[in-house]
């Protein structure tokens, strides 16, 4: 599996980086969230817990899929900022409250 970040915003007041991601996945299936999430927070030296997964979306027959990815400055800023659903989504919190 490898990536490439097609498109990166920077939203200052939520104080995190907007991605957009290509996949390449020739001869594999499509990555789970975790492997995504696990690749992305590694190549960027930030915490697992910094990274969020919006979307996920390949097509049928084509071996590459995109990615919307929001990266924030802290963990604290991660929780206080995004959805719970997308949390536990995620693997950021465990249950929803």
């Amino acid at each position: 599996m490898d990536f490439k970040i097609v498109k990166k915003t920077e939203n200052k007041i939520l104080e995190r980086d907007e991605l957009e991601v290509r996949i390449q996945h020739e001869g594999e299936p499509v990555p789970t969230r975790e492997q995504v999430l696990s690749k992305v927070a590694a190549s960027l030296n930030k915490e697992r817990n910094q990274v969020v997964l919006i979307k996920l979306q390949s097509k049928y027959g084509v071996s590459n899929s995109i990615a919307r990815i929001h990266v924030y400055d802290s963990a604290e800023r991660t929780k206080m900022v995004e959805k719970d659903y997308l949390l536990k989504r995620s693997g950021i919190i465990k249950e929803l409250k």
